[in-house]
This record gives C-alpha cells, structure tokens and sequence, in this order.
C-alpha cells in the first residue's frame, strides 16, 4: 500500500435468445453508496481519464449488451451522451437487482433466465457488492473470508479490457462492473460485518443495526443506508458535476503525483491491491462505523452531531480516493504501454 491511503486512513481514524426491445432500468435500490455518490466518483474518474484512454472507453461503453437501457435519451456518439453513459453504469450493477431479466445465483427460488446476445452471464452477481466477512468484540466466532470473492475476480475483469479475444460487449460489461466495484470496496461497511451473541452470523454489514439520524424523516434507519447516503442526502438536489468537484477538492491529488497511490499492478498483484482497499474500509467500519453512542431505554442510538461530521467527511474523502484509484485501474489496462 503507498503511502496517501495510509496518511488517510490514519487521518479518518483521528442459452442466448433474440435481443428485447430498449429495457426501462428499474429505480435503483438501497444498500449501497446510493446513486449520487456512484455517480460522482465515475464523474472524477473519467474526467481524470487521458483523452486517448478515454476515447477507448467510449468505444467500449457504446458496445454495451444493455446500452439501449444506459442511453436511453441520449445520443451516445457525443462526448457528453457518452460521458453519461459512464456515470449511469456506475449504478447498472444495483439496478439489475430489480431487473426480472436477472437471476439470483445460489437461489432456489430464482431460476436462470435466458442468456440475452451479448453478455456473459445473466446472474445478479450480488456477492460481488462486498466482502462476506466479521469481527466481533465479544468473543463470538466471526466469518472468515474466503475465495472466490470480488476481490480475486476483479483481476480477470481488469485485463478483459486490454484482451482483444474478449468480445467488446463483455469488455463493456466488465468495465461496468469495474467502475460498480472500485466504488462499493471503499464504502466502509461493505468491507465488514460485525458478529455478536445477539447476532452470531453478522449484521450484513450494519443492515441490521437500527439508529436514529437527526433530521432523518423516519425515526430510525439502518447504520449501513447511513453510511451509503452521507453524500446523496446533502446532495441529491446539486448538478452531479458539482458534487463530483467537490469530493476532487476535498481531496486533491495530482495524476502523476509520487506518492498519489495511483499505480496499479496487473494479475495477481492486482488482486491483493482490491483487497487492501476493502481492508481500508474494514478497519473504518470496526473503529468508526460501529462505535456507536450507547442505547437509551431500549431505543435505537442517536447519532451525535460529531459522528454525522466525521462520517461525512470519510465518506467524501473515500469517495475521491476510489474515483482516483478507478482511473488508474482503467489507465493500466488501456492506456497503452
């Protein structure tokens, strides 16, 4: 791990059928860094992006299996059409969740769904949102981590985009879930989970911790939708591009910088890179995340006001810091030698 990350991370813890007609993508759902906070950081990466390496992107995004339903509404041979075709795949993987064409893997009760031309597999993919694994405070056993997971499949997906033998439309694919993937391994509680007597098999990364946020319109909300929405709830209503500005100015870092942490390798070492970014975010949601002011009467935890704060910043700041290192995944692959 370079250094920036560590200074930060000190710092916080001060069978194939004809294809369909143009699909409507559902409303995107909760349980992640909701859809401004996606949005935002592939809007720095891709402006961060070489013209030339950003010009294969373009190409590669246009030849996206669901690229009816990602440009609908825009014209994808324009620089801004395109551009925001980036920014709603940031999202794709979440919204496919809702999407009937997709099917649940490992579930029963979700059959497979036919194979549509162009895409590898119509499987959900939801094990790769996060990283199945626990601490406990304790004494209660925890989950361990084990493979495959997102992690050592991110390797394959980051050098499909350089192999010509890959179809474009699987390239496309990929890179979606790239962009998805750099953006959810930085959101603290989809690092973690933490076990406990009452809940010896986790809390599904804070889903199934309740506590009240001031100003919140219900009068509780689970900790992980917390930790997803701090930079949607204050920003929904500014231009994308504004908020984008923002978490770059936040935390600014210069492409090219010494010390930017911005040089990926590639194969193996890629994947113990993603690992270290999600452990990043393990170690913010055990000693920040989780240290939660005590319960009253039996009601759920109110946040302080100095927890809002200091989420809020650590949110923007990881935000900044995926954008950056999603960049320099996508330069190592296709921004030439």
């Amino acid at each position: 791990m370079t250094r920036l990350p560590l200074l930060l991370l000190v710092a916080t813890l001060a069978a194939p059928v004809a294809a369909p007609a143009a699909h409507a993508l559902p409303t995107p759902m909760g349980r992640r860094w909701d859809a401004t906070g996606h949005r935002a950081m592939a809007a720095v990466a891709y402006d961060r992006l070489r013209p030339a390496t950003r010009a294969r992107v373009d190409a590669i995004m246009r030849a996206h299996p669901d690229i009816a339903a990602l440009g609908a509404n825009l014209d994808v041979a324009t620089p801004a059409g395109i551009r925001e075709v980036f920014l709603r795949a940031s999202v794709w993987p979440d919204q496919i969740r809702g999407d009937a064409r997709f099917y649940r893997e490992g579930d029963a009760t979700s059959p497979v769904t036919p194979l549509l031309p162009g895409y590898p597999t119509m499987a959900r993919r939801e094990g790769w949102h996060y990283l199945t694994r626990s601490f406990s405070t304790d004494g209660t056993p925890t989950q361990v981590l084990t493979e495959p997971n997102v992690t050592t499949a991110f390797p394959m997906l980051a050098e499909s985009l350089r192999d010509s033998a890959v179809p474009a439309s699987v390239q496309a694919y990929n890179l979606t879930w790239i962009i998805h993937v750099v953006g959810d391994l930085h959101q603290p509680l989809h690092g973690t989970s933490r076990s406990a007597a009452t809940q010896p098999a986790g809390d599904a990364g804070g889903n199934r911790v309740w506590v009240q946020l001031p100003g919140f319109e219900r009068d509780s909300i689970n900790l992980h939708a917390v930790w997803d929405g701090w930079v949607g709830r204050a920003s929904r209503a500014l231009p994308i591009d504004e908020v984008a500005t923002g978490l770059a100015r936040d935390l600014p870092v210069a492409a090219g910088q010494p010390d930017d942490a911005l040089s990926t390798p590639r194969g193996a070492a890629l994947a113990a890179t993603v690992r270290g970014w999600a452990d990043e975010s393990a170690t913010l949601a055990r000693y920040v995340a989780y240290d939660l002011p005590a319960r009253l009467s039996g009601a759920p935890p109110v946040l302080s006001d100095t927890y809002v704060a200091h989420g809020t910043r650590i949110a923007r700041h990881r935000l900044a810091l995926a954008a950056y290192r999603l960049a320099a995944v996508i330069e190592s692959q296709l921004g030439g030698e």
